[in-house]
């Protein structure tokens, strides 16, 4: 049986220690996780959430890699924030606003996404927010709707998806309403008083359109 030699073993050692160098050298230049690369986010008009301001255009949407959310999630939780009538957005989120823009979306202290306007790619969330109804609607004088209140100014009015009611009928119903006794609004007809969103219980999806403040200059 033919034993090892001492300068054989020394070289063996060498290797084995090269080996792991190598391996430790390797675990640590590892790429960090990848920053998903979301699709733009088609913003309609001059919006706000909070203290945030959006001006209309297209955004890049970043998702903390540490947040557990994907582009999807992301791209409708922006949605359902634009659609918030009065900037207070459901807990646990908050909203940091950076500059006219610009802003980062926390749940609860922890990371979540980011906007920034800017972006290339394609487009998405658009279809989400529904159908921006040509230009504004103008309410004269300070008014509450049980219980949510629309103070004197312009408003733009969406058509949520799915639904069938047109703008025009929209409008004639928003009119309607502002005048309805005691801000009392006719029956069958309820507010979604988080976004400002007009329906019917029976037909919550199809009997819809949403109401918001015009934040500035907008579609012509």
């Amino acid at each position: 049986m033919t034993r090892p030699t001492a300068k054989k073993l020394g070289h063996a050692s060498a290797l084995s220690a090269a080996l792991l160098i190598a391996l430790a050298l390797s675990a640590g230049s590892a790429p960090a996780a990848a920053v998903p690369s979301c699709p733009g986010f088609r913003v309609l008009h001059n919006d706000r959430i909070g203290p945030a301001s959006f001006p209309a255009g297209t955004y890049k949407v970043t998702v903390a890699p540490a947040s557990g959310l994907s582009c999807a999630d992301a791209s409708k939780l922006f949605t359902r924030f634009l659609e918030d009538y009065d900037g207070v957005l459901p807990t646990p989120w908050r909203v940091l606003a950076e500059s006219s823009g610009k802003a980062s979306f926390t749940q609860a202290g922890k990371a979540g996404f980011s906007v920034a306007l800017g972006a290339g790619g394609g487009e998405g969330g658009s279809s989400e927010l529904g159908l921006l109804c040509h230009g504004s609607f103008t309410v004269n004088s300070n008014v509450v709707i049980a219980p949510l209140s629309f103070p004197k100014g312009q408003y733009l009015l969406y058509i949520p998806p799915r639904s069938g009611i047109s703008c025009n009928r929209a409008s004639v119903l928003f009119t309607r309403f502002l005048g309805s006794p005691g801000g009392r609004l006719p029956f069958p007809w309820r507010l979604k008083n988080q976004t400002a969103t007009f329906f019917k219980p029976e037909h919550p999806t199809r009997s819809a359109f949403r109401v918001e403040p015009f934040a500035g200059a907008g579609p012509a």
